[in-house]
Parts: structure tokens; sequence; C-alpha cells
């Protein structure tokens, strides 16, 4: 968690997915008991990263504090408002939409009329990557840093419109 804070996330941008302690037991088999050998703790922790520049030098810092027990299991893209981009999808996707029905419409030999039906339908990936696991190595070697490229983000919004037809 210091690594993380220390990085510049913000502790709202921190949350404890999952927590548990678990005692950890081997098998005596000269008293033929259970016995406690010690506790697992799993502390399973989301963090928002909001400066995808500092991705990289984060998940190294936290990778370091945690040791050989630390498991990056993923890193996920999304986008925090993307309002904006469904409106500017919206307004492309009805003018697509209606260029195609005038077309056809000509076609047909008909007037289109008012649209009398529109449904829509979104879909903002969350481009997420392979867990990886990080084991201890037999012999310890420099680690070059992680480098994160975020690459692009599709948005996708679908426009249903069915237009009525003037005689």
């Amino acid at each position: 968690m210091a690594a993380l804070t220390d990085n510049g996330v913000a502790e709202k941008d921190i949350q404890t997915q999952y927590f548990s302690i678990r005692q950890v037991t081997k098998w005596d088999r000269d008293e033929e008991e259970e016995v406690v050998i010690g506790y697992r703790v799993t502390n399973k922790v989301n963090a928002k990263i909001r400066e995808i520049d500092k991705a990289g030098s984060i998940i190294d810092a936290v990778a370091a504090a945690g040791g050989d027990f630390t498991r990056i299991d993923s890193i996920d893209f999304s986008i925090d408002d993307p309002s904006a981009y469904y409106e500017q999808a919206r307004q492309e996707a009805m003018a697509d939409a209606n260029a195609k029905a005038e077309q056809l419409a000509e076609l047909a030999d008909v007037t289109l009329g008012k649209p009398t039906y529109i449904s829509e339908s979104s879909y903002l990936p969350s481009l997420g990557y392979p867990r990886v696991y990080y084991e201890g190595a037999a012999i310890p070697a420099p680690a070059p840093p992680t480098e994160i490229s975020p690459g692009e983000m599709e948005i996708t919004l679908t426009v249903q419109v069915a237009y009525s037809i003037l005689y």
C-alpha cells in the first residue's frame, strides 16, 4: 500500500478486494497430529493508476515492496468518463443510419418519413491482459523496468432506426 501511495496513487483509488488469514499446517508423524507451522495472509488490492506514464514504475515499486510473494494478477485499461465519446459516436451513428435509409428509400422509389423506432446499444471494452505471476528465481537477476503501452481503445455504439415511408 505504501508503494502505491508513495508513487502518487490516491488513497481513494486503492481498494482491498479480498483479505484472508489462513493457518498453514503439516502432519507431524511422530505425534500423529496436525501442527500449525504458520499463517498465510492474502491481501488482494485493486489500484487505479490515472497517469499511464507512471504505470510501469508503480508496478515495479509494488513488486519490489512485496518481494517474491507479490502476484500481479492483471492490468486493465478503461476510460473514466466515456460520455463525450458516446455523444460523438451517437451523432455519427445517427447520421450514418439516416444516409443509408435515404439511399435505400431512393432505390425503392419511396419517400423517407420520420423515425418510428430508435434503439441504441454500446460496448466499452476493458482492455485486459493475461494474468501475470512473478515467481522467485533461483538466481536473482536484475529485472528490466516494466513498460506499459495502452495503445488505443475502441468504443462501439450501435444504433437501430426504423423510418416510416411516405407515399
